[in-house]
């Protein structure tokens, strides 16, 4: 790859996978244009004969980078999303279409959701939808040099579809992507606060500059590896970055019509090795939560009996308040392998295996959180091949402790609840939702998906 030879001309969007750029040659001189996917692939496989070499282009390459995306200009056009050419996203109000169902199975390895929208006006609406993640940590001072792989799939009315992948990073709230975005070489990749001085070295003077101008890094004292302090390029005021990977697509809503939405994708879950709840609403201090992670009185440790916080993870709910309405029909279902905790609804949960929760015409005003409660004999499985269904209820349905059995509750017409299929007993479904968990008859639910 020459640098002599390259001439972006024109760069429409950066968030998707490639520039659209067009080569023209001038002055006898052939100028060759690469897609980011090259460019990124070129930076992180280098081939070089020194390391002279490597540190030149390495400072070419990111100078280009820098030069291309400090030139950008911002666009917007009117749906329910707008993308940037920063990869941010603007999220808007999407009148006409209503979210009628929506069903969130939650496990440590894995988070499904699906949903059913309605187009409820009378012409085709065709608008720009957005999954956004929560935020996770850009730079991290111990570990890093990592790729998380969301393994993000979707598919609409049963048929896979491809998605565009933003991402944006933020400082104190503040969107400072246009300016480090260059650093990072994948969308989903974490890196040390050592790996980021070293990057930071690779950067011209001009361009260090300008990221100091902006109170974006400055030179300080920081730990290295071995835990010393030394004096080295860092966050302006240690103040953290903050990445948030989205996913975007096109689509189109018949009017009058009904379409079914669902992705599936790999969680970015914080490992707590202190096993301490993260979640706001959970006190680890008090009575309930002790009780509930076994916590003997007199014994302030943990022991291998005890209970504790292995993974956190949080979901965005409140986005779903950009449709027309609240949501119709809302199911939630948090599986862990012991027990979990969490923040649902702004207040705290505390559940055994499964927590079930159906919401009628349903705001959220609080995002979700969950952690997973394990002993330290205790792994988190990576796959579960008996994963439940929504049905609704075409009753109103007993629920039996056994099949025949002890009625031990009953779902009112209409209600949707969790079916596990492979737990069939001749007639029988085993049935949850609300925390009633039991079986009814199959002749009582109706699939929804």
């Amino acid at each position: 790859m020459d640098f002599r030879k390259i001439k972006v001309l024109n760069v429409d969007d950066l968030s998707g996978n490639r520039f659209n750029c067009q080569a023209k040659e001038k002055n006898n001189i052939k100028y060759e244009v690469y897609s980011k996917k090259q460019l990124y692939s070129f930076i992180s496989k280098p081939n070089f004969t020194s390391n002279r070499t490597r540190n030149i282009m390495y400072k070419k390459i990111l100078s280009l980078l820098v030069f291309i995306l400090l030139n950008l200009s911002i666009y917007a056009n009117d749906t329910a999303g707008t993308i940037l050419p920063t990869g941010g996203i603007v999220f808007e109000k999407q009148d006409g279409i209503k979210m009628k169902v929506e069903a969130l199975y939650i496990r440590p390895w894995k988070i499904e959701v699906n949903y059913i929208f309605e187009n409820t006006t009378d012409q085709d609406i065709t608008t720009q939808v957005f999954f956004p993640l929560p935020k996770m940590p850009a730079v991290e001072q111990y570990w890093g040099e990592e790729t998380h792989n969301y393994h993000f799939k979707l598919w609409v009315n049963g048929n896979p579809q491809k998605v565009q992948t933003h991402w944006t990073i933020t400082q104190n709230d503040k969107d400072i992507t246009q300016y480090v975005f260059f650093l990072f070489w994948r969308p989903e990749e974490v890196i040390t606060e050592q790996k980021l001085s070293q990057r930071l070295h690779m950067l011209f003077p001009e361009l260090r500059q300008k990221l100091i101008e902006e109170n974006i890094i400055e030179w300080g004292w920081t730990l290295n590896r071995d835990e010393q302090e030394v004096q080295n390029w860092k966050m302006f005021d240690n103040a953290a970055w903050k990445k948030q990977v989205s996913y975007s697509w096109e689509q189109t809503f018949p009017a009058q019509k009904t379409v079914s939405i669902r992705h599936v994708y790999i969680p970015t879950a914080i490992h707590n090795s202190a096993g301490y709840p993260y979640s706001k609403c959970i006190d680890f201090k008090s009575s309930a939560y002790r009780k509930f992670a076994l916590f003997p009185e007199d014994e302030p440790e943990y022991t291998d009996q005890h209970l504790y916080a292995r993974n956190y993870l949080e979901y965005i709910l409140t986005t779903a308040n950009n449709w027309q309405g609240p949501i119709e029909n809302f199911n939630l279902l948090i599986e862990s392998p012991l027990k979990s905790v969490g923040c649902f609804d702004g207040k705290a949960f505390y559940a055994e295996k499964h927590f079930a929760v159906n919401r009628r015409n349903y705001t959220p005003r609080w995002d979700l959180s969950a952690e997973f409660l394990v002993n330290r004999t205790t792994s988190l499985p990576q796959t579960n091949p008996d994963t439940p269904i929504l049905y609704r209820v075409d009753g109103p349905a007993n629920v039996r402790q056994n099949p025949n059995g002890k009625i031990i509750g009953q779902f009112a017409n209409d209600t949707y609840v969790w079916v596990w299929p492979n737990e069939e007993e001749g007639n029988w479904h085993l049935v949850m939702q609300n925390q009633i968990r039991g079986y009814t008859h199959k002749q009582n639910l109706i699939k929804v998906f």
